[in-house]
């Protein structure tokens, strides 16, 4: 793996740093003879000096590149780790000798050769080291981030994939049930079941529109859930009424939310003239509450809590927040978070 931007600009720094602070005494020399940049055995040359301090430049940034370049994903490796440092050393000793060699052969201002070599070979040996330690911390921290990258990338994956599950089981289930109404009513009234199948459409036509959607304005769910009442008054006359006191449709909510709770109230209980059944629904500042009537079925259908149970997970999911279901004697209601 090649070194990110980041990480080259990290190396570059670090090499001009190390440089410049191995050749600090040097620079100061420029000033003159001072207690910081005592006499050499040689003789100052601006010059020189430019080109051993690019020259180290070049060095440690090779050295970090390689490095960084080579090492990859084999930190826990000791044997791997062991030949990276040999490979150090030995670039370390051939750069010490190229370049070394090159700036006496260029400049000729060595009047101790011993020195020279041995000052040399110090500054390349530590600049080594600390280059080393330089790429090991680097490559520490692109495994951090690639492993919170990989974390993310599976957490949203996971988190996709549930939410994808959960509207699958949503939509068979209002499916199954739509059918079941459309099958009594073609042979109760063919009239009726032409109407009903009308609406049916427009409320699949939303779905569809809106099926890769996860949160939608409050005022369109609002729409859907007028036409699931028209649906169901078609079975139940003037049985099922909506009440609305919504004062700021400006809000979102997620989508298809209201489905599952109209759909609660038909599964449980009796619609009728005789037995009407109201929902009303009403905002209080972040706050939607869907609230109505028990008239409980005297056979109450068979209920595997997908509905509810699916809804109040995508909450989680998606806003991290959870719905309020309260039941006392005669009402249901069921609070959902805003947006």
């Amino acid at each position: 793996m090649y070194p990110t931007k980041s990480e080259k600009k990290s190396i570059l720094y670090v090499s001009i740093f190390i440089s410049l602070i191995f050749n600090f005494p040097k620079i100061v020399r420029i000033y003159g003879e001072t207690d910081l940049a005592p006499s050499y055995p040689w003789d100052f040359n601006l010059y020189e000096l430019i080109f051993q301090i690019l020259f180290q430049i070049l060095f440690c940034y090779l050295l970090g590149y390689i490095a960084l370049k080579r090492i990859q994903n084999n930190l826990s490796n000791n044997l791997f780790e062991i030949k990276i440092i040999l490979a150090f050393i030995v670039t370390t000793f051939v750069i010490w000798f190229i370049g070394s060699n090159l700036q006496e052969i260029i400049f000729k201002n060595v009047s101790n050769q011993k020195f020279f070599y041995r000052t040399y070979l110090i500054r390349f040996t530590l600049s080594s080291i600390l280059m080393f330690v330089t790429s090991k911390l680097l490559l520490l921290n692109r495994q951090k981030s690639l492993g919170e990258l990989e974390n993310e990338k599976l957490k949203s994956s996971y988190l996709k994939s549930k939410l994808e599950n959960l509207k699958d089981q949503i939509n068979p289930h209002f499916l199954f049930n739509s059918f079941a109404n459309l099958s009594a009513l073609i042979n109760e009234d063919q009239h009726k079941a032409k109407k009903y199948l009308s609406n049916l459409s427009d409320v699949f036509r939303y779905t569809l529109n809106n099926s890769n959607e996860q949160i939608v304005n409050l005022i369109d769910e609002l729409d859907l859930l007028n036409s699931y009442i028209e649906l169901y008054k078609i079975r139940a006359q003037n049985g099922l009424s909506l009440q609305i006191d919504i004062p700021n449709n400006q809000k979102k909510i997620l989508n298809m939310s209201l489905q599952p709770l109209m759909e609660n109230v038909i599964k449980h209980n009796e619609i009728s003239e005789e037995k009407p059944l109201s929902i009303c629904l009403k905002q209080k500042g972040d706050l939607l509450t869907f609230e109505n009537n028990l008239n409980p079925k005297k056979m109450s259908e068979n209920s595997n809590g997908i509905g509810l149970s699916n809804l109040n997970e995508r909450y989680k999911i998606l806003v991290g927040k959870e719905i309020n279901i309260q039941k006392n004697e005669t009402h249901f209601i069921v609070t959902l978070p805003l947006i």
